[in-house]
C-alpha cells in the first residue's frame, strides 16, 4: 500500500493533502486546473521535495520529514507516465522503452519488444515518435514506464494530447492495462467521465486539499460540495436552503425561482441536477398528474447534438442544461431563444453547502 501525508507550499499556493492506494488499486486525481494534482504526482515521484510529511509504499519509508529521510526518485521503483509522453525524439521507440533498463543490449532490446508487443506495438518498434500517431506515442510512454516493473505506476494527464476520438479508444485500452497491472496506480485528470473509466476511486483536489474521495458512483450521488457536483456532470445552481412543507427542503434560487429536494440543508446551498435527469416542455405546457415537482420556466441558449442525443443549455436564469434525445429538438422545436419548461422530481436535487 503507498501512504502519503505530504505538505508543500509554493509561494501562495499551499498543497496539504493525504491518500492510500491498495495494492491493484486505480485512484484518480481530479480537480481545477491549480489544484495541486501534478503537484502531488510530482511530490510522490520524488521529483519534487515535500516541506514536510512522510510517503511510504508497502512499508518502506520513501520520505520522512521527521527522520530525515529521502529515497532519490530513482530508487523508489516509480512507472511515471509525463503528460507530453517526454519521448526521445531522435530515438526509434524499442530505444525508447529501453532506456534505462539493465542488461545488455540485445536482451534490452528484447524485453522492450515484448513490452510494445503487449501494447500492440510491435510492428512500430524501429519507428520514432514523429512517425507514430498521439494514440502510439502514449502507449510507447506506457510501455516504457512498465518495462522496468514498477512497484507503483504515476500518470499525469496521460491522455490530454490525444484527439478526442482517439482519446476514447487509448482511455479503454489504459483501463485494460491498469486492470492487469498487480501495483498501485495514480492518474491525474481533470476529465470525471476519464476518471470513472480508469479508476476504482477518485480524489478530487481544490486549493491543495483533497475535498471527497469515494467511488465515481458514490460522488456522483452524494457530492460534498459544488465543485464536486460539477465535476461529476451536474448543473449547479446557486441558492439558499430552508425546511419547506411535506418534509422537503426549499431552496429559492439566485436570481429567481424555487426548487426543492428531499435532502437536508439549511443556509447557501450549491444544488446540483444531471442533465439526463430534466425533462423539456414547451413554454405555457400544463404539469402533468405526478409530474416533477421542480418546474423553472426559462429559454434554450444552445443546442449541441451528439449522435441520437443533444444537450440543450437553457436560462432559468441561471444557467441549466438538459440532455434530450435528438428527435425530441424536432418535436419541441427547439432552439437559441425557444421559451421552455425545465421539470425533474425533488430526488434528483443534490444539495452541498457553498
Amino acid at each position: 500500500m503507498l501512504t502519503a501525508e505530504l505538505v508543500k507550499a509554493r509561494g501562495a499556493f499551499r498543497l496539504d493533502a493525504g491518500l492510500e492506494v491498495g495494492r491493484g488499486e486505480r485512484l484518480a486525481l481530479v480537480g481545477p486546473s491549480g489544484s495541486g494534482k501534478s503537484t502531488l504526482l510530482r511530490l510522490i515521484a520524488g521529483l519534487l521535495d515535500p516541506d514536510a510529511g512522510l510517503i511510504s509504499l508497502g512499508g518502506e519509508p520513501w520520505f520522512d520529514s521527521g527522520a530525515g529521510k529521502n529515497v532519490p526518485a530513482e530508487r523508489r521503483g516509480i512507472g511515471f507516465v509525463f503528460q507530453d509522453y517526454a519521448l526521445f525524439p531522435h530515438m526509434a521507440a524499442w530505444r525508447n522503452v529501453a532506456y534505462g533498463l539493465p542488461g545488455r543490449r540485445r536482451s534490452r532490446r528484447a524485453a522492450a519488444v515484448a513490452g510494445l508487443g503487449r501494447l500492440g506495438l510491435a510492428d512500430r518498434s524501429e519507428a520514432v515518435p514523429a512517425d507514430l500517431s498521439g494514440g502510439e506515442r502514449q502507449r510507447v510512454a506506457l510501455a516504457r514506464a512498465l518495462a522496468a516493473e514498477p512497484r507503483l505506476l504515476l500518470l499525469d494527464e496521460p491522455l490530454s494530447a490525444l484527439d478526442a476520438r482517439t482519446r476514447a479508444a487509448a482511455a479503454r485500452e489504459l483501463a485494460s492495462v491498469l486492470d492487469t497491472a498487480a501495483v498501485p496506480a495514480i492518474v491525474v485528470t481533470h476529465d470525471f467521465a476519464e476518471a470513472a473509466q480508469l479508476a476504482d476511486s477518485v480524489a478530487v483536489l481544490d486549493r491543495g486539499r483533497i475535498i471527497q474521495r469515494g467511488s465515481p458512483a458514490e460522488l456522483a450521488a452524494a457530492p460534498a460540495s459544488g465543485l464536486v457536483a460539477d465535476l461529476a456532470g451536474a448543473t449547479v445552481l446557486d441558492g439558499v436552503a430552508a425546511p419547506g412543507e411535506g418534509g422537503l427542503t426549499r431552496v429559492e434560487l439566485t436570481g429567481g425561482g424555487t426548487i426543492y429536494s428531499t435532502e437536508e440543508a439549511s443556509g447557501p446551498v450549491s444544488a446540483g441536477v444531471f442533465p439526463w435527469e430534466i425533462a423539456i416542455d414547451p413554454a405555457g405546457a400544463p404539469a402533468p398528474a405526478g409530474s416533477a415537482l421542480n418546474r423553472l420556466a426559462g429559454e434554450v441558449t444552445g443546442v449541441t447534438e451528439f449522435g441520437n442525443r443533444a444537450r440543450i443549455g437553457l436560462a432559468v436564469p441561471q444557467p441549466l442544461a438538459a440532455e434530450v434525445t435528438a428527435a425530441s429538438i424536432e418535436r419541441l422545436g427547439l432552439g437559441p431563444g425557444t421559451p421552455v419548461i425545465a421539470s425533474w422530481k425533488a430526488t434528483a436535487t443534490r444539495l452541498a453547502p457553498r
